[in-house]
C-alpha cells in the first residue's frame, strides 16, 4: 500500500515538474515589462496599465526625431510636446504567446501602425504594418535592465 502511495506521489511531482517547464517555455505576459534599446538610439520602457501593455520613450542616445519634439503629430496641439514620456506603444494584450492588437506610433511621420510584439531568444521582435501584416517591417530590441 505504501509503495502505491509513493508511486502516486512521485507521479504527481513529475507531472507538476513537466507543467512548470512548459509554463516557463511559453512565457508569461509580463516578460516584456522593463527597459529596451531599440537599436537606433532610443530607450523604451514597457509597462502595464489597466491590463494592457504600453511603452514610452525614456531617453535618446542619439539625436531624437524632429529635435525631440512630436512635430509630425497630426494633432497640432501635441506637436510641441517632448517625445520623452510619450506612449508610442499602446494597448497590447497577451494572446497566443505574443502581445497583439496594439498600435505603434511613429513620431518621424506621425502615423499609427498596427503591430505585434514577440519575445524570442531574449530579443523583442516588434512588427508594425499598415493594411496587411505581410507588408510590414520587423525590428529587434534588446533588454537593457
Amino acid at each position: 500500500m505504501r509503495s502505491l502511495w509513493v508511486r502516486c506521489a512521485l507521479g504527481a511531482v513529475a507531472i507538476a515538474s513537466v507543467a512548470a517547464v512548459v509554463t516557463l517555455a511559453i512565457g508569461a505576459p509580463d516578460d516584456i515589462v522593463g527597459m529596451w534599446d531599440t537599436g537606433d538610439g532610443a530607450h523604451v520602457e514597457i509597462y502595464t496599465r489597466d491590463g494592457k501593455y504600453h511603452g514610452k520613450f525614456v531617453r535618446f542616445d542619439d539625436e531624437p526625431p524632429n529635435g525631440g519634439l512630436d512635430a509630425e503629430n497630426p494633432d497640432s496641439q501635441l506637436q510641441g510636446r517632448s517625445l520623452v514620456g510619450v506612449d508610442f506603444i499602446r494597448n497590447f494584450v497577451f494572446e497566443d504567446e505574443k502581445w497583439r492588437h496594439g498600435r505603434i506610433y511613429n513620431p518621424e511621420n506621425g502615423k499609427l501602425y498596427k503591430a505585434d510584439l514577440e519575445l524570442k531568444d531574449g530579443m523583442l521582435k516588434v512588427r508594425g504594418w499598415i493594411g496587411i501584416r505581410l507588408l510590414g517591417r520587423t525590428v529587434e530590441w534588446t533588454r537593457t535592465d
